[in-house]
């Protein structure tokens, strides 16, 4: 099984996510909760957290899942079992939050601190060039819509990945939007004033100019996790997009208006750079995941046991092993010591006994044998040459024992 990355969704695990998400057959491309139960519940935790995960997920609170907050959900689930998280977060990370939903959770975040000002914007308010336009703007980026812009980019970015205003030129002659709009919505997604922009920066503008061509008035504001996102110019790694939903894989432009009548976004554009027709689609490779029998909940929960019954294994030996050095280690110390002991107190008799002799006080004492004193004094040597040649074998052995525990440790 391949690891997940610390902060971005893999391109295998979106498409592993795919496989599941169109095994359960959802319903205009999204999963109620009855559908989705039997995936969910597999990974093992309780109903508590199921249902947090699931509010954090149901980013839109339409009481379903659709592709991206599925895989949010999945993935929470896969960090909560592998330990990433003690519990289930309060909040989504700002790397795990759908790019086309990041307005809703800007929203709603909003609304729960209070701090959400809603804005009347009156007719009156704009220009002759202003009038008529829709305020429907939308953030959410279609599959095909994303890939035309993707082919845009990739067309005209540098080696660098950056885009300069000026790079688009072209493209902005194929669109029915005012030179005002264009830097307007420059000016949007690029809060920093650069003369480059990266790739989310790049899309979010085309989507941008896309929607001003179908008649959607330019939006004066960017979701607040979008903004962070563009103040740093750095790239998002979350791509659930590519994967196509099944509701929303055909085109939904309605021809017959007037915001209509494009069929793609600057289509005579891509055509020049020969790439008509949408992106490429992931084609899902069929397995069934109906049955949920081999998701892999149960192989990450074993895998996680088997490493922490090892682990207590390793630690559980490791100490019988100390124990069973100290044991032996003190019980050598105690015949050290006691034979230590008898061999001091016999070395002090016969030292004793050795200045009598050599003072001339032994001549007085009758119970004194000069010749057995000779022998006793050549025992005596003896055993001091036994003992000392003792002592020094069992220091070796102390020492030996001593290295071993250090190795151990």
């Amino acid at each position: 099984m391949a690891t997940l990355s610390n902060d971005k969704l893999e391109d295998w695990e979106i498409a592993k996510y795919w496989e599941i998400f169109s095994g359960l057959d959802p319903q205009n491309g999204k999963l109620s909760g009855d559908r989705a139960a039997s995936v969910l519940k597999n990974s093992k935790l309780d109903d508590r957290q199921l249902e947090k995960i699931w509010d954090l997920a149901d980013v839109d609170n339409d009481g379903n899942l659709d592709f991206e907050e599925f895989c949010v959900a999945m993935r929470i689930i896969f960090d909560v079992i592998n330990g990433r998280y003690k519990k289930v977060p309060d909040v989504l990370p700002d790397w795990l939050i759908p790019s086309s939903k990041a307005h809703l959770v800007a929203a709603n975040s909003a609304v729960k601190t209070g701090s959400l000002a809603i804005e009347n914007v009156e007719e009156d308010d704009f220009d002759d060039s202003q009038k008529g336009l829709s305020n429907d703007f939308d953030w959410y980026m279609s599959p095909r819509d994303r890939a035309n812009y993707e082919a845009v980019y990739t067309a005209n970015s540098d080696r660098h990945g950056q885009i300069t205003f000026e790079s688009l030129t072209e493209l902005y002659g194929t669109l029915n939007v005012p030179e005002l709009d264009i830097n307007s919505a420059w000016n949007l997604i690029n809060p920093q004033s650069s003369r480059t922009i990266g790739k989310d920066q790049t899309l979010a503008f085309l989507h941008i100019l896309n929607n001003r061509d179908k008649g959607v008035r330019i939006p004066r504001n960017i979701p607040a996790s979008l903004r962070a996102t563009f103040e740093k110019n750095t790239e998002i790694d979350y791509d659930l997009s590519s994967t196509p939903f099944p509701d929303k894989a055909k085109s939904t432009v309605d021809r017959t208006t007037s915001s209509g009548k494009k069929s793609a976004f600057a289509e005579s554009y891509l055509e020049r750079l020969g790439i008509s027709g949408g992106g490429q689609k992931y084609s899902p490779s069929g397995t069934d995941f109906s049955a949920t029998k081999d998701t892999d909940w149960e192989e990450v929960r074993l895998r996680r046991q088997l490493a922490e019954l090892e682990s207590q294994l390793e630690k559980a030996d490791a100490a019988a092993k100390r124990r069973k050095d100290d044991a032996r280690t003190k019980a050598e110390n105690t015949k050290i010591g006691l034979v230590r002991t008898q061999l001091e107190q016999l070395y002090d008799y016969k030292r004793r006994q050795l200045r009598k002799l050599r003072s001339g006080d032994i001549d007085n004492d009758p119970a004194v044998n000069l010749t057995a004193m000779k022998q006793e004094i050549e025992v005596l040597k003896q055993q001091v040459d036994l003992f000392e040649d003792y002592c020094n074998r069992k220091q070796s052995d102390l020492n030996q024992l001593y290295a071993e525990i250090e190795r151990e440790k």
